[in-house]
């Protein structure tokens, strides 16, 4: 990874997690993390044979998922 990367973690801003720090960081179980690899619902990369996801990707995965509240009826 360069300076110039996608990541900032170049730059010391981004954590690598490996799947069980992932769940542990989404608050689920690493069946899901596995399911959404399998899915390619959540951007991973490899460090040899072992998953890894930066968390901003972590954090993009959940800012997709959001549900934006309704506009108050009046």
């Amino acid at each position: 990874m360069t300076a110039s990367g996608p990541h900032p973690s170049a730059n010391g801003g981004d954590r690598l997690h490996d799947v069980h720090s992932a769940a542990d960081y989404l608050r689920c179980g690493p069946r899901l993390i596995y399911r959404l690899v399998a899915e390619r619902r959540v951007k991973f990369t490899y460090a040899g044979r072992s998953l890894r996801f930066w968390q901003t990707d972590l954090d993009a995965y959940l800012e997709a998922r959001a549900v934006e509240p309704l506009p108050p009826q009046t």
